[in-house]
């Protein structure tokens, strides 16, 4: 594990260091002590002009280096030293004892306040800070294969310990960057034991607030817990396969239904009561619904799914069998998806070509079968400030527009797009055509770190608009408190045709998200009216 600055110091092979080339050298039970100078003051032993100190897995070096040595001890002040690649400051070595000790690899920061010379290698006081974690343990012992640490804390917050990691003794593996212990998971001031428990330091846990709360533009709210995590012992903390839901949808409409839902990764099974009931079971690759009381006639009353995916380097192959019945149809299905990617690059230019298909075929019925193609091509241009984008996206289905069933349904389109930057400026252009409701798009943009972001757009569609919109630039991760708004209005000659607002606030650990929208006047099929969702994320 390279990246876990202090638990991996020490842990390595001896450094091929030049103090056995020095003048002078002396053989001491923490190593060997050189320099280009020695002189003796009383029953010190001092050495100076580059003068070190070196062991297996240490190095160490001083303008000057005192040994004394009826005691076995060393004195001198600014070292500095290398170990396992990491940068080394020590303020004083005292005894046997580096004192304030600084280290430092990439973006990595660690402070030790006492590290012991002897093995194992024994420190206290250790705090550590990465762009992603903040970590303290009050003492460690290493060696070569992992450290064994007490009273270990680590944090994501920026500031603060709302979210916090507690182990009272831990393992931590050098090669594989695991750390391992009984833990307990705090939130705000509820502390959750998670028995034996599995952390990576090199990645932030993936923690995100399961609470929903939301209203639609139907005017229904959306209210309980989704993917509520059920953690069991051994699992890694924030991937936790486990997951509970409770959600209540369409409250104060005609349309109020309550789903349960239990999964374990790719497998799991959900119940829904009220409007459109009915049950679903997943088994990877394998899915069986059923629903008495069907939404619309495109919803099966009945089905049976297999979809195994296959990839091969650039290539995914994606079969299909289902069996469904719904209002209009019956029947079984046998397709295939495919798509192909392939990227050619030769200096600042690019190249994308990504081919796709699906064909759908149904045995023992009267239904036609159903080709749909499509793919993208994009080309890049990328110097210095520059960026060129163009891209072009569509889909054809040459056999007929509207298969009988709607899980393999891919609508024709096209998609055309042209975008430029230069530093802090940008424009794009879109043209949009979905079942010939041409939409154009031209959207300019400037940004800046210390302003934010403002974009004015021209949108015609159904209607023309002028679209407005601003955004704050984001907080600083050294900033404990923050307000963040991104406020957005569309207009025309006829007034307002739609407005926006996002509101955030930092603590020192999350960002509590409220979104609010208006849409007075849509584009073609855009649904009308107010919604507004709340949120909740880890900074």
């Amino acid at each position: 594990m390279h990246r876990f600055l202090v638990f991996g110091l020490f842990l390595g092979l001896a450094l091929a260091g030049p103090c056995g080339q020095r003048p002078y050298t002396l053989e001491t039970e923490e190593g060997l002590l050189g320099g280009e100078e020695m002189s003796y003051d009383g029953e010190v032993l001092v050495f100076e002009g580059r003068a070190c100190l070196e062991r297996e897995g240490l190095y160490l070096e001083a303008p000057v280096i005192r040994y004394l040595e009826k005691e076995g001890s060393f004195q001198g002040e600014g070292l500095k030293g290398e170990a396992e690649g990491w940068r080394m400051e020590a303020k004083v070595l005292l005894g046997k004892e580096l004192k304030e000790v600084h280290l430092a690899q990439g973006q990595l920061r660690a402070e030790v306040a006492s590290l012991t010379l002897g093995t194992p290698l024994k420190g206290r006081g250790i705090l550590l800070e990465s762009p992603a974690y903040r970590v303290r343990a009050e003492e460690a012992t290493f060696t070569r294969e992992e450290a064994r640490l007490k009273g270990f804390l680590a944090t994501p917050c920026p500031c603060g310990e709302d979210v916090r990691l507690a182990m009272e003794e831990a393992t931590f593996l050098v090669r594989t960057g695991e750390l391992k212990g009984d833990a307990t998971l705090g939130l705000w001031g509820l502390e959750v034991p998670l028995e034996e428990a599995r952390a990576n330091v090199n990645r932030r846990p993936d923690l995100k607030s399961p609470l929903i709360l939301s209203s639609s533009d139907t005017g229904g709210w959306t209210l309980g817990l989704q993917d509520f995590p059920l953690p069991r012992p051994g699992e890694e903390i924030g991937r936790w396969e486990k997951r509970f839901t409770l959600l209540a949808s369409g409250l104060g409409t005609s349309q109020e239904a309550l789903r349960l839902g239990l999964r374990e990764g790719s497998r799991g099974a959900e119940v829904q009561l009220g409007y459109a009931s009915g049950v679903k079971a997943y088994w990877d690759d394998l899915l069986f619904a059923a629903s008495p009381n069907p939404p619309d006639a495109d919803t099966p009353r009945l089905e049976a799914r297999y979809t195994p995916t296959f990839r091969l380097e650039n290539l995914t192959l994606r079969p299909f069998l289902r069996y469904a019945e719904t209002a209009r149809s019956q029947g079984t299905t046998v397709g295939l998806e495919g798509g192909y990617r392939e990227t050619f690059k030769e200096g600042p230019f690019s190249l994308t070509l990504s081919p796709s298909f699906l064909l759908a075929l149904y045995p023992f019925t009267s239904y036609s079968p159903y080709l749909a193609l499509g793919g993208s091509v994009e080309g890049a241009f990328l110097e210095g400030s520059l960026s060129l984008r163009a891209s072009y996206a569509g889909r054809l289905e040459p056999l007929s527009p509207t298969p009988p069933f709607t899980f393999e349904n891919r609508d024709e389109f096209q998609r055309l797009t042209l975008e430029g930057r230069y530093g802090s400026f940008g424009l794009r252009y879109t043209l949009d055509n979905p079942l010939g409701q041409r939409l154009y798009r031209l959207e300019g943009e400037f940004q800046d770190s210390g302003l934010g972001t403002l974009r004015l757009g021209y949108v015609r569609g159904s209607l023309e608009e002028i679209r407005l919109g601003y955004a704050m630039p984001l907080p600083e991760r050294t900033c404990c408190q923050a307000l963040w708004l991104a406020p957005e209005v569309g207009f025309n000659r006829e007034g307002l045709t739609r407005l926006g607002l996002t509101f955030r606030y930092y603590d020192g650990c999350f960002a509590y998200e409220v979104r609010w929208q208006n849409i007075l006047k849509g584009q073609y099929s855009e649904a009308t009216g107010q919604s507004l969702s709340f949120g909740l994320s880890l900074r």
